[in-house]
């Protein structure tokens, strides 16, 4: 790949990739306290049509093959995941997905995005922070976001590990 990477809306034929794209970059957590996500099941195929056809969801490709995905949620664009395959790392591709979903934010006249990450690996929550998202402390964090935060400690997240993030527009 040369120059900036190519990313844009997701297409109904990208969507077979991106399982590939996710499990791909979740082997960068093995031999992490979070290990286990490299073994998570992709996200449905139709959870994926849902968001190509609400247009949140991007991807980045190269010699057209997705090596990256940006998914969000329909309303708010809370961030749900950004994914590039191992392959694909270090190369400016999950800035240029957060870049494309933060224009699209404003363009929609948002006043912010928000996302929840692991707080201590560097891939994660200093990640965003070096793109301009803060980290919320619990009184400032809304209750939507709070209940998020509480749905993955359920799934096995500890929440001494997680934490939610914005980025005022």
């Amino acid at each position: 790949m040369t120059g900036a990477p190519a990313v844009r809306l997701a297409r109904a034929a990208d969507l077979a990739q991106l399982a590939e794209v996710q499990l791909s970059a979740g082997e960068l957590f093995r031999g992490t306290h979070m290990d286990f996500v490299a073994d998570h099941p992709p996200t449905p195929l139709e959870d994926f049509e849902a968001a190509c056809t609400a247009a949140t969801l991007w991807v980045s490709e190269d010699a057209g093959r997705c090596n990256g995905m940006l998914l969000a949620s329909r309303d708010d664009l809370h961030i749900l995941e950004l994914s590039v395959a191992a392959t694909a790392q270090r190369r400016g591709i999950g800035s240029a997905l957060l870049g494309a979903a933060i224009a699209a934010a404003r363009s929609r006249g948002l006043a912010s995005l928000t996302l929840t990450t692991d707080r201590t690996l560097p891939w994660n929550a200093p990640f965003y922070a070096r793109n301009g998202f803060a980290m919320l402390t619990p009184d400032a964090t809304p209750g939507w976001l709070r209940a998020i935060l509480r749905q993955e400690a359920a799934a096995g997240l500890k929440p001494e590990w997680r934490c939610a993030m914005h980025l005022s527009l």
